[in-house]
């Protein structure tokens, strides 16, 4: 047995019974109660910081902008030569609770129509905010309890952050606003403003899969423009909403050569047409003046953005020498890829405790969704995700499987307990 294995089988047994489900379940419930869409984070984060402080952390409120904070939380460690563990999560959720019920049920039929927002049904926590990703929050905070209460201390600190403007948001035109400012938002500030760590943790709803790769994604605004006339006058002007359909046919054809050329790991890039807008509802009775298309494209490790790029102005071009339709094509979003070695003292730790847990081997996975593992890997900080979701088979939108919710908790007490005991350079050596 090697020395991580006695570290866990020494401290496994205990831990089992140091995590309070209980507190953890409404620490998690009470989280989700609060509405915090992106933009709206700082009540959550004030609960937040409540429940870090209540476990003796040195507490730290981090204006990122007006009304908008970072929470980050700090155990102090015993010795100054050993690894830094950062827990690293979202404050933001995707949609606001509070959100017109149509549009939230064609998400997932879990969320409640109005407050409480959360809920608990036999081993279920419904609500938004449940799966992605306040769960983990509850979760951090959980695994610091158990070590505290089985007396141990830590060698290394152990930071906790809970950060404002992660979900996939950008302003654009006439979106502006705190709302629209995500996509690593307040993990980019974190990490310019004094938060850093040796590697990190993401409790993103994995299944409990070690995710140490994800695909990075790239944003596309393609704008044609046109010619303003009145209907009756339209007969032989070209309609810019027309011409963008031949624009949506040509990438409709591009789509799977570009997945089959940039395929990663098995994974085909996603590529979503997320937005047209053209002309004004209010003014039928003018020919639209213009047209856009709003494009997601994902790419993987080793591409940059212009690449992708560079792949579409080819197809567009094509399309312009056949049909005579040439769009403006700009890039608003770039959104890096993440990706880490096996090798790395995180991905050993959480093997080793995951599989302590649960009786099996760590699955490896990757996915084209995205995370603030890109931006702390950038700044020397190796970050990973693992984190809880919904039972095996069950993974649902709004929903976090509380059993798991338990184990998962167990494995970042263990995780903890192991990157924390190492020196600085036992973990840069990896």
């Amino acid at each position: 047995m090697n020395s991580r294995a006695k570290s866990h089988s020494k401290y496994l047994q205990t831990l089992k019974n140091k995590i309070d489900r209980r507190k953890l379940v409404q620490d998690a419930l009470e989280l989700v109660n609060i509405d915090s869409p992106t933009g709206r984070e700082r009540e959550a984060g004030e609960l937040y910081a409540s429940m870090l402080k209540a476990l003796g952390m040195k507490v730290t409120m981090q204006e990122v902008e007006s009304g908008r904070y970072n929470v980050v939380a700090k155990l102090r460690g015993e010795r100054s030569d050993c690894a830094t563990l950062m827990f690293n999560g979202h404050l933001d959720t995707s949609f606001a609770a509070s959100e017109d019920h149509e549009i939230l049920e064609a998400i997932s039929d879990v969320y409640p129509r109005e407050p409480p927002w959360g809920r608990v049904k036999e081993d279920w926590l419904q609500g938004m905010g449940a799966f992605n990703m306040k769960s983990a929050l509850a979760a951090y905070a959980a695994s610091v309890r158990a070590i505290q209460n089985e007396g141990i201390g830590l060698r290394g600190d152990l930071i906790i952050c809970g950060v404002v403007g992660e979900i996939e948001k950008a302003q654009i035109e006439q979106y502006r606003g705190s709302e629209y400012r995500g996509y690593g938002h307040g993990t980019a500030y974190l990490v310019s403003h004094g938060g850093t760590a040796d590697c990190a943790i993401l409790g993103e709803p994995t299944g409990l899969r070690l995710m140490r790769e994800h695909s990075g994604s790239c944003w596309f605004k393609i704008g044609l423009r046109g010619t303003l006339v009145h209907t009756g006058h339209a007969q032989k002007t070209r309609n810019v909403i027309l011409q963008m359909n031949r624009i949506i046919s040509a990438l409709e054809k591009w789509i799977p050569d570009y997945q089959s050329r940039f395929t990663y790991r098995g994974e085909e890039p996603t590529v979503n047409l997320g937005s047209v807008e053209g002309g004004w509802p209010w003014r039928a009775s003018r020919t639209p003046y213009f047209c856009n298309l709003y494009l997601d494209v994902r790419f993987p490790p080793p591409f940059h953005p212009l690449d992708i790029k560079e792949d579409i102005l080819r197809t567009l071009q094509e399309a312009a020498s056949s049909q005579g339709v040439l769009p403006e094509v700009d890039i608003y979003v770039t959104d890096e890829w993440s990706q880490v070695s096996a090798e790395e003292t995180v991905c050993g730790a959480l093997e080793t405790a995951h599989r302590s847990v649960f009786r099996k081997p760590l699955e490896d996975v990757y996915f084209s969704w995205s995370s603030d593992a890109n931006v702390l890997t950038r700044h020397g900080i190796v970050a990973v995700n693992y984190g809880p979701s919904g039972g095996e088979g069950k993974e649902k939108r709004g929903t976090m499987y509380i059993p798991n919710l338990v184990k998962c908790a167990k494995v970042y007490a263990l995780a903890a307990l192991d990157i924390c005991s190492k020196t600085r350079k036992q973990v840069r050596a990896s």
